[in-house]
């Protein structure tokens, strides 16, 4: 019988001993974090980045501190990890806080700083220590890149729950709905089906379709037409994230992109394993629709890691040096657009091995008129 899914994994203090290492390894004194997925990673609680200052230190060595609104702060105090935290609530101000922490914290060396940070919560931090701040976001992502057998399980379930919900939408699809009710229809859908969280829906449709990043519209979906139908879903934290290809009725120069671009997809899902770079996998996608003569039309990157985010390290790209290593978990999807009439679109979330690759959204059929 398999044992339910935790909403904590790893080892958080094993997770902060990552951080110390890649603090100890840049020559930095110390990180700065803010709620988010690095502070989640590291802690085990999601809290919301908001106006009020509300961050966390982590020094090469010794404590870990954290500012924080009051209101915010109770998770911290019975967090696994020690934490320091210097509360601060909306009648004094933080400033008392950010003085209590340079008091017990030197400040004025190298820290690293996580690319989310505001500038009002920099601007606090200077008014009482003059850190010389640094990019520390690639390295944090680095950390986070190769997934625990926990939070693997976590994925896979997401990945799970997201293809379940595909798999209705053949049954809500209507000509004559527009783009965004279906996009509504869709998002109740996946919710029914175990979600903890929904991104927002990409409906695109006809000449729509050719835009990757079209949000849903008023436009009516009209029969012969592409659909675009992308969205992600998170479970506990962790995200999946598919794109399918529909269409009401049928076109001959539909079904020969969509075959193509299917084709596109399998290469790069087959190339998807460790010692592999990320630059080969996104040439695998991008060679097959260049045989085709559709490269053109392939205006963006095969894919990008899923985790605590949605969009994460490692980034599938032209080019790109990255070394594919076991335990890393990204979306594979290449894509076809032509402007002003239709494009297709097909998107599945793998995992890597030594050996090959695990499709974790493989469950949800893609082949040509699956949803009929």
């Amino acid at each position: 019988m398999e044992r339910p899914l935790k909403h904590e994994t790893g080892s958080h203090l094993q997770r902060l001993k990552k951080v110390r290492t890649h603090i100890a390894s840049n020559s930095l004194d110390g990180v700065i974090l803010v709620p988010g997925p690095n502070l989640r990673y590291i802690t085990g609680v999601a809290s919301l980045l908001l106006e009020r200052p509300f961050l966390m230190f982590i020094p090469k060595d010794g404590s870990v501190h954290l500012v924080a609104p009051t209101l915010e702060s109770g998770p911290y105090l019975r967090s696994s990890l020690e934490v320091v935290v210097h509360s601060w609530d909306d009648g004094e101000g933080p400033s008392h806080a950010f003085e209590e922490i340079v008091s017990q914290l030197t400040l004025n060396g190298r820290w690293g700083l996580e690319g989310r940070v505001p500038f009002r919560f920099i601007n606090q931090i200077m008014k009482h220590a003059h850190p010389q701040l640094e990019d520390a976001e690639p390295a944090l992502q680095g950390i986070r890149e190769i997934k625990e057998h926990g939070e693997t399980r976590l994925l896979q379930h997401a990945a799970s729950i997201l293809a379940k919900s595909f798999t209705k939408i053949p049954a809500i699809l209507k000509s004559g709905m527009t783009e965004m009710e279906l996009a509504r229809r869709i998002s109740q859908t996946i919710y029914s089906c175990g979600a903890e969280f929904v991104e927002d829906i990409l409906v695109q449709s006809g000449k729509f379709a050719a835009d990757p990043h079209h949000l849903p519209s008023s436009r009516k979906l009209k029969r012969n037409e592409s659909v675009v139908i992308d969205t992600a879903c998170s479970f506990s934290g962790y995200y999946a994230d598919i794109t399918r290809t529909f269409i009401i009725g049928k076109d001959r120069k539909f079904e020969n992109i969509y075959e193509k671009v299917l084709a596109s997809q399998e290469d790069a899902i087959r190339l998807s394993k460790g010692g592999t770079t990320v630059g080969a996998i996104d040439n695998a996608a991008r060679n097959y629709l260049k045989e085709k003569g559709l490269d053109q039309y392939f205006i963006h990157r095969t894919g990008h890691g899923l985790g605590l985010e949605v969009h994460e390290a490692p980034y599938i790209v032209p080019g790109g040096n990255e070394v594919v290593k076991a335990g890393m978990v990204f979306t594979i999807e290449p894509g076809v657009y032509l402007p002003g009439k239709m494009g297709v679109r097909i998107e599945d979330d793998v995992l890597s091995t030594d050996r090959d690759c695990r499709n974790l959204t493989g469950t949800l059929p893609k082949e040509f008129e699956w949803w009929k």
